[in-house]
């Protein structure tokens, strides 16, 4: 049986989800709170694209790292940005992370999810924060998606079977409705917080890719949620086809509920 690490290694092919996102589509809190010349570190960058993003924000003046602990995404990072001067990214884990200085603004998005320890990860972050920086994080409370129509009966026992498999490792699928609690046990003062969730709808520009995002969950961490018992594999073909279908012939609206919270040290 897996574990919380395991179950959150992106497999190969997410890039194609992570590239459609930047700072203006998919973390725009971070427009209100980086400024030129700030020091940003960046959590779980991925594939860099929101972290060019920020790059541009601070400007020359400024510095941005990205760190990740997936070497392939680093290496995709670094092919694709390595034209900015003020940028970098290595392979590391926040939890034994030690760079040679401390951040102006320490940002993580969609990360918090994904682990079985969220206060730990906070408290490393504070670790690295300059007096009178900011944190900010953005993240998911999976247990308010909407769909509108109902989405087929194979989807919904794929996306509850995908819930327990998260929780049963130690993952809060309500995270966003507990960061406030969780910085300010870290002695932080939260001041902002902004409701960004991500409503796609029928006939705008991107729709059906925003909503083809839970076919390619089925598609990658699917096959790790039949590994481990948690579906069969004709459940995880038939949800992939049905809801694609749904998408094609009915969905009118989905609605991820996320949230962005910024606090200072």
């Amino acid at each position: 049986m897996s574990d919380a690490s395991q179950r959150a290694a992106m497999p190969s092919g997410t890039h194609t989800v992570l590239d459609r996102r930047n700072v203006h589509n998919a973390n725009r809190n971070l427009l209100n709170i980086v400024k030129p010349g700030d020091t940003v570190l960046d959590v779980g960058c991925g594939a860099g694209s929101i972290t060019a993003g920020i790059a541009e924000l601070t400007g020359a003046g400024g510095q941005v790292t990205g760190i990740d602990t997936s070497q392939e995404l680093i290496n995709r990072a670094r092919e694709n940005f390595s034209h900015l001067d003020n940028m970098h990214f290595e392979v590391a884990d926040i939890n034994t992370y030690q760079p040679q200085k401390q951040f102006n603004v320490i940002t993580t998005a969609r990360v918090l999810q994904w682990v079985d320890n969220p206060a730990q990860l906070i408290n490393r972050m504070v670790q690295l924060l300059e007096k009178d920086g900011h944190i900010t994080i953005l993240d998911y409370n999976h247990e308010r998606i909407q769909w509108s129509p109902a989405i087929p009966a194979s989807m919904q026992q794929f996306y509850q079977a995908f819930l327990q498999w998260r929780a049963d490792a130690g993952m809060d699928n309500q995270i966003a409705d507990h960061l406030a609690g969780l910085l300010t046990q870290q002695g932080l003062t939260v001041v902002r917080m902004e409701d960004l969730s991500e409503k796609a709808v029928k006939g705008e520009p991107g729709f059906r890719e925003d909503l083809d995002i839970w076919a390619k969950v089925a598609e990658t961490r699917g096959q790790q949620l039949v590994k481990d018992g948690y579906i069969t594999e004709d459940l995880r073909l038939k949800a992939i086809a049905e809801y694609r279908s749904w998408i094609d012939t009915g969905a009118e609206t989905m609605t991820l509920y996320l949230l962005a919270l910024t606090a200072r040290r």
